[in-house]
């Protein structure tokens, strides 16, 4: 009997131990695990794990595959890795949402490398058109064309007498239009450029059909706009998009209140594919933010923080404001950005917690802008961590570089743009002037906050390009020009960093996501092949398995 009696209070025991354990440990039924992968948790104290469980939208476990078993319940969904590979979520810090969308239904002329492709596809597309309606699309570039030449009006109006065309550059400085669209504007030789834009002109001072800048609106206003119903698609096939990519986290850098309502709506109906860091333009929606104040969402899926400023135009347009003339044609740029409008706002922002983002690319632009931070953080100094942005941040002086670490700005960079610029920026600002632009390892090396976006639709907004571009530097073939400055590239652990943990810290959300650790939000990106150790350009090959924000799976092979 005393035996007995003994035996059953050991087992009380131990069932109170274990079940204290449990408590203790947060071992708890996990709702979905991961294992048999190999996983980079970016986590300096636990660099990789087999697994990984999640409760909710929690990461409550990661380790091994031996010990995740105990978090494995009745109602737990098990995902086997079979050997693939693991990243924290994957953050594009720079994208413009709905244009990528607009890219993927309409006409795209991303990745044409001559000038016939482009008027082709241009041509294919209107021949669909009905006379009166617009032709719309994106993505051409002159980078690699044998033409050596911007496309002009000439080379579109053969096929499009009866239908305005407005074709953006990649980079969303600059369009093509042809004779219809100018003669529906009212432009003409004698329509003059408006500030902060110019309207190329032949030699005898005829408009050639491309607008930069500000320039762009003479035209873009005609456009009749996109109904609230397309507007929807456009933002859903852009999410669909980035989260096929590998994405988990967009940063949309620019965008509207009405937007912003329809990706609510996108989210309440459960088809948010992303998680969102929103930021809104300047100007009147601008002002809407300073007067509703942030949105922190309880579930982190849209977050609304930002205010986006354009500083300047960009280099392969000749838009980007220098502080001396371009190499090749002279000229300075164009600077956009006003300090006596833009520092009461800036102030403003910094009184209510409102993250400032501006896009500077030349040199002149990254130091003015530097000034109006400056200026604006002096004038508020108890102002705590405001985390104020520089996207792009191209060409930054010397003498600039050291200030832009102290003041605590952010530099959002563009890496794969290296495969496209490396082949005229020589020509554009020449080799001195190359010796500090596109700085990556030089800035974190001062003690700069680095983070990476695509800015799609301007680049592809594949995760593979922008890894493959920050640990090569270079183009897919692997070359480069003896002044590019490859040196400038980072490590495979730097690179991972900057696109997740470092992005997370660029939205103000380093403690909750970021990296792989118990008590962060579950996202991850999944892929077939080991980025961290396989040859760079193999990282092309490799391929998207999965995609899991919050907790749940939003995309799957």
């Amino acid at each position: 009997m005393k035996s007995k009696l003994i035996i059953a209070i050991i087992l009380v025991v131990a069932i109170y131990v274990t079940f204290f354990y449990r408590q203790a440990d947060g071992d708890l039924n996990a709702d979905l695990v991961l294992k048999n992968a190999t996983i980079y948790t970016v986590n300096e104290m636990q660099n990789k794990a087999e697994a990984v469980a999640v409760s909710n939208d929690k990461i409550i476990f990661v380790g091994s595959n031996d010990d995740v078993e105990r978090y494995i319940g009745d109602n737990t969904t098990i995902l086997d890795m079979t050997g693939k590979f693991v990243y924290p979520g994957l953050t594009d810090a720079h994208v413009h949402l709905k244009w990528v969308g607009e890219r993927e239904r309409g006409l795209n002329l991303q990745g044409l490398d001559d000038l016939t492709s482009v008027v082709a596809k241009i041509k294919a597309y209107a021949d669909n058109v009905k006379d009166g309606d617009w032709v719309l699309g994106r993505g051409w570039i002159e980078k690699k064309w044998p033409e050596k030449r911007f496309p002009n009006k000439a080379d579109i109006d053969g096929f499009s007498a009866n239908k305005p065309v407005v074709v953006s550059r990649a980079g969303e400085h600059s369009i093509l239009v042809n004779s219809k669209a100018m003669e529906i504007a009212g432009i003409n030789r004698d329509t003059p450029d408006p500030e902060g834009g110019s309207i190329i002109r032949d030699a005898m001072g005829e408009p050639t059909g491309i607008f930069v800048d500000n320039a762009m609106t003479l035209i873009r206003s005609h456009i009749p706009a996109t109904s609230r119903e397309e507007d929807k698609k456009s933002l859903q096939a852009g999410l669909d998009f980035m989260s096929r990519m590998g994405w988990a986290q967009v940063q949309e850098a620019g965008g509207n209140y009405a937007d912003l309502d329809i990706l609510k709506e996108i989210h309440a109906e459960g088809n948010l594919k992303n998680r969102v860091y929103y930021s809104v333009l300047s100007g009147v929606e601008g002002a809407k933010l300073l007067e509703r104040g942030v949105e922190i969402s309880t579930d982190n899926m849209i977050d609304v923080r930002a205010i986006k400023y354009f500083g300047d135009g960009a280099l392969g347009s000749r838009g980007a404001a220098l502080l001396a003339p371009y190499d090749d044609v002279g000229g300075s740029g164009t600077l956009l950005i006003n300090r006596d409008d833009a520092l009461p706002v800036m102030i403003e922002a910094l009184k209510k917690g409102v993250q400032i983002e501006t896009h500077a690319i030349g040199d002149y632009t990254n130091r003015y802008v530097l000034d109006l931070y400056e200026e604006a953080f002096k004038a508020v100094p108890e102002a705590n961590d405001p985390r104020w942005r520089i996207e792009h941040a191209q060409i930054i002086h010397p003498d600039d570089q050291d200030r832009l670490a102290k003041l605590g700005v952010i530099a959002v960079i563009e890496a794969s743009t290296v495969k496209g610029d490396l082949y005229f920026a020589p020509d554009r600002i020449g080799s001195e002037r190359l010796k500090y632009a596109y700085l990556w390892k030089t800035l974190m090396d001062k003690g700069a906050h680095l983070t990476a976006g695509t800015d799609a639709p301007v680049e592809v907004g594949d995760p593979r390009v922008e890894f493959f571009s920050l640990i090569a530097r270079t183009d897919f073939n692997g070359f480069s020009t003896p002044d590019w400055h490859v040196e400038e590239k980072v490590s495979r652990e730097q690179a991972l960093k900057i696109m997740t943990l470092s992005a997370a810290y660029a939205a103000f959300q380093e403690d909750i996501r970021g990296s792989i650790q118990v008590g962060k939000k579950a996202d991850f990106n999944v892929f077939d092949k080991d980025w961290m150790t396989i040859e760079p350009i193999e990282i092309m090959d490799s391929q998207t398995v999965m995609t899991i924000v919050d907790g749940k799976v939003t995309y799957q092979k």
